[in-house]
């Protein structure tokens, strides 16, 4: 039988009829591994995904604030403001207030650090705020394509270390900054990477699948690639152009076998003749 939840973070220790349930996680498949996994709240749960091929799974979050995937601060995910990155995800969004955020590294306390994407109206589309640092001023404000409810959107933006660019299912969304932004980007040095959620709310409802980062902006047609290639009928060909495209994160929601309980009977009984042993 296999698990409706895609990993466990750690194993379940049985002695006679008590057992440790384990929180789950969306294991990292990028290059930055498993310092990178993604933790879920127990409220986070899973279905179909965004990917043709394979059984691919999604995280699905009910929109309840605290219902969320954390990644731990890693330098490697809050590059310095001059360098590049790319950040991508699949959004199946199934309800809105003009205020959700699928995926966000920013700090909002104090001058503001780093960035995030809201799901605006569906006919307005995605938008991608990143922060100057002078309080909550934005220094970059990109907004295009649209957040169609219960349909999946292949969102990325492109930082080159002097501007932005916003893709939605695999075309340029929006290149012109809002005149009302700086276009100056304070990058984080201390935030979480979150999907479906802000720092301080912000909760999201829908599906989310497939979020990566690259230490690169990413090209034009390398993201139109990716967009097609979440169609093909090939098992892990999207995944797989992923990583070669030099995804340090890529948070990965696909189920694997939950250990049967002869398998946790066996771990738990060495553990405890150990401790036996060490009481004599």
């Amino acid at each position: 039988m296999r698990s409706s939840r895609p990993w466990f973070a750690a194993v379940a220790l049985v002695f006679g009829a008590a057992a440790v349930q384990a929180a789950t996680i969306s294991p990292n498949t990028g290059s930055l591994g498993a310092p990178a996994n993604g933790s879920n709240a127990d409220t986070v749960t899973f279905g179909p995904g965004a990917v043709s091929a394979g059984g691919d799974q999604a995280a699905v979050y009910d929109g309840v604030t605290g219902t969320k995937t954390t990644v731990p601060f890693q330098p490697a995910l809050n590059p310095p403001s001059a360098s590049p990155f790319t950040v991508e995800f699949w959004a199946r969004p199934t309800a809105s207030d003009n205020d959700d955020a699928p995926v966000s590294n920013r700090i909002s306390s104090g001058n503001r650090s780093g960035w995030v994407f809201f799901q605006r109206a569906p006919a307005v589309g995605w938008n991608l705020r990143m922060y100057s640092g002078a309080g909550s001023a934005l220094g970059i404000d990109l907004t295009g394509g649209t957040s169609n409810l219960d349909e999946w959107s292949h969102v990325v933006a492109t930082w080159n270390g002097t501007s932005a660019l916003l893709y939605v299912n695999g075309q340029l969304a929006d290149d012109s900054n809002d005149p009302g932004a700086s276009g100056v980007y304070n990058a984080s040095s201390a935030a979480n990477f979150i999907v479906a959620m802000t720092d301080s709310g912000s909760p999201y409802k829908g599906s989310v699948d497939e979020v990566a980062f690259y230490p690169t902006a990413l090209t034009e047609a390398q993201i139109l690639n990716h967009f097609n290639t979440v169609s093909s009928a090939t098992p892990d060909a999207y995944q797989s152009l992923v990583r070669s495209d030099g995804a340090v994160l890529q948070l990965s929601n696909n189920v694997v076998p939950e250990p049967s309980a002869a398998v946790l009977l066996g771990a738990a009984i060495p553990l405890l003749l150990r401790r036996r042993a060490s009481r004599r």
